[in-house]
């Protein structure tokens, strides 16, 4: 199993273990990166240190042909060419650990703050991108972002860390880890984070009106893993609050300051066993909980509007793989998950009289769905493997869908790899969706794609890997008929690891997508996106430079007149990290946006008209952690 697997030291690693690294595919048995059917993405641990990420969205940033972006409320994915602008559901599944991370009413994973997860407790994250992510469930039509986490053998004693950083930003942190000899292993995590927030300058009535303190921000988190034998549990909590500055009509009543909450919860307990020699088990059980409130003041009003949503979920699967015949890998399951305690309540409060007035209370059927899924890696000669499979869900008001996919993976040379693939995939509407669309909630948004990658190993530890990809978008979810999308790419990454511990990483994307019909370019849809990374020792090995440079190409800001567009900008990132001048000590210190770039983020349209939202210029962040 992945989980036994010792963090990945990418200063140290050379670059044919890193090909042979076990990455997690749709069966959840660990598999080699190189018999991955798309080409994989993995940034590691040391990644996360040597390059200052504080989020999951900074982390999946810097990852191959991704984009994330962000209203000041929540933060969005987009990928392969598909950004769309104030869509909770993404069309890219996030797993933790193969468990399925979104919530059950917005379909909405969390990259922020808001996220359930701190990145100190992350081993790596995988992207997998378009052909092999069909069997993850619903709603993996653009790709899968796999965490894996960490183990109390990775702690090893404790871990106590402070940070401090622009906007009064500051962070607390303490993780105890111990693996047993008795074979119990277990991880504590637990962590605070708050921030004083920002001044902001409105227009309000012809007047430039400056606020300070918007976008305030604090959370809470605790996370739990633990294992004996063949059974192992997970859990994680997130309390999460955070100052809106979305809609500057809201601040000027400081007395009810616009607040957003969000809790979320998840456990799993899951069981591991070989069976035989040639047969593994691999079955869990899982519960979660999400709930927002948000408390407004509403809009040229004294009063308050405030609404809240809950759901809660739990399911299990069952999961075997087979190597009883020859040159078969086989992988063959099921799964159930029951979403319930679905609800929507909006609420009006006169405060002159403190009184409420309900306006809207919904509660929803719960949505239970039963899948079914099957995958063959067949070895058809020493260089040829075929690989295919299945997956078929029903559901919860006539839902059902079939998936299926298929690649071929051929060496080509002995340092030559090429793999093509093609799979459809679905995607059901969620609860919020779902109710503003009932009538077509059973018809699912499907996807086509077909991808060719390209794995050229050089010499002297590089390697260049080139994919060619074609999707095609069709029965879309929105609130009116949309029309299918195609997009038609090609993405470019060059890899190199020096034997002095420094290693490079960069990529270039191109993206063109298109409504299908009209040939219309997409809102917030970069053609170009170019990344590098590069890290480097200094002062022998004592301290280490991580050096980041982010392009992202112009975006069309809306579908009116398809011509405003949100300029390109170009970002750099400066990190320095130290793991030897203080004994059992590793600090860092970072500068995001180096050269201070104005630039932004395209959203959906906000009650102020704005569809352009700034973004942060320079800012620092400073840690130290202490190891005990």
């Amino acid at each position: 199993m992945a989980e036994n697997n010792p963090i990945l030291d990418a200063t140290n690693i050379s670059f044919e273990e890193l090909l042979n690294t076990e990455y997690i595919p749709a069966s959840h048995i660990a598999n080699k990166v190189s018999k991955a059917s798309s080409a994989v993405s993995i940034v590691t641990a040391q990644d996360i240190k040597d390059y200052g990420y504080r989020s999951l969205g900074e982390i999946l940033g810097s990852m191959r042909g991704l984009h994330v972006f962000q209203n000041y409320e929540y933060g969005f994915l987009g990928g392969r060419g598909f950004s769309a602008t104030g869509e909770y559901a993404g069309r890219i599944a996030v797993l933790i650990d193969g468990y399925r991370a979104d919530d059950a009413m917005y379909g909405q994973a969390y990259f922020g703050h808001d996220g359930i997860l701190d990145v100190a407790m992350i081993e790596r994250v995988e992207y997998i991108p378009g052909g092999g992510s069909a069997g993850y469930s619903s709603g993996a039509l653009l790709g899968v972002i796999n965490i894996i986490t960490k183990n109390g053998r990775d702690i090893d004693g404790g871990e106590f860390a402070l940070g401090y950083g622009s906007h009064n930003s500051r962070t607390k942190r303490v993780a105890l880890g111990k693996s047993f000899d008795n074979g119990l292993e277990i991880l504590l995590n637990a962590s605070k984070y708050d921030t004083s927030g920002r001044t902001f300058t409105y227009d309000i009535n012809g007047i430039d009106t400056t606020f300070s303190g918007q976008n305030r921000e604090k959370n809470h988190r605790i996370f739990l893993k633990a294992s004996y034998e063949n059974i192992s549990l997970e859990s994680a909590y997130l309390y999460h609050e955070k100052n809106i500055p979305s809609y500057p009509y809201h601040v000027v009543n400081s007395e009810f300051p616009v607040l957003h909450t969000d809790k979320n919860r998840f456990t799993r307990l899951s069981y591991d066993k070989d069976i035989l020699s040639s047969l593994k088990l691999s079955a869990s059980l899982w519960s979660g909980e999400y709930h927002y409130f948000s408390h407004d003041v509403v809009v040229f009003e004294p009063d308050i509007e405030e609404y809240s949503s809950d759901s809660k979920w739990f399911g299990s699967d069952m999961k075997f793989v087979s190597t009883g015949w020859d040159n078969h890998i086989l992988s063959f399951g099921a799964e159930y998950r029951n979403d319930y305690a679905l609800r929507w309540i909006d609420t009006w409060i006169e405060t002159a009289t403190n009184t409420s007035h309900p306006w809207w209370t919904e509660y929803y059927e719960n949505r239970q769905t039963y899948s079914l899924y099957g995958y063959d890696e067949f070895k058809l000669t020493p260089s040829l493997n075929l690989n295919y499979g299945l997956r078929y869900e029903d559901g919860y008001n006539e839902y059902h869908a079939t998936s299926p996919q298929v690649a071929i993976i051929w060496q080509a040379g002995e340092n030559t790899l090429l793999k093509l693939s093609s799979e459809q995939i679905h995607r059901r509407a969620t609860v919020s969706e779902g109710d503003y669309i009932s009538s077509s909630i059973s018809i699912p948004e499907k996807a086509k794609t077909t991808e060719l990658v390209i794995e050229q190993d050089l010499v002297d530890n590089a390697k260049i890997t080139t994919s060619l990809f074609r999707y095609h978008i069709a029965n879309r979810i929105g609130w009116f008929e949309l029309p299918d999308i195609v997009t038609k790419g090609v993405e470019v990454e060059f890899e190199k690891h020096w034997q002095n511990a420094t290693r490079i990483k960069m990529s270039y994307s191109f993206q063109n997508s298109k409504e299908k019909d009209t040939k219309l370019a997409l809102v917030n849809s970069p053609k170009h996106l170019a990344k590098l990374n590069l890290s480097v020792p200094l002062i022998n090995e004592r301290l280490r430079m991580g050096l980041e440079v982010q392009y992202i190409g112009k975006r069309l800001l809306d579908t009116t007149e398809r011509k405003e567009y949100a300029p390109s900008h170009t970002l750099t990132n400066l990190t320095f990290t130290s793991h030897h001048f203080i004994p059992n000590t590793n600090i860092s210190f970072a500068i995001k946006n180096l050269m201070d770039k104005k630039y932004g983020d395209v959203v959906s349209e906000q009650m102020n008209g704005d569809l352009y939202y700034p973004q942060d210029g320079r800012t620092f962040w400073f840690e130290m952690e202490y190891k005990f």
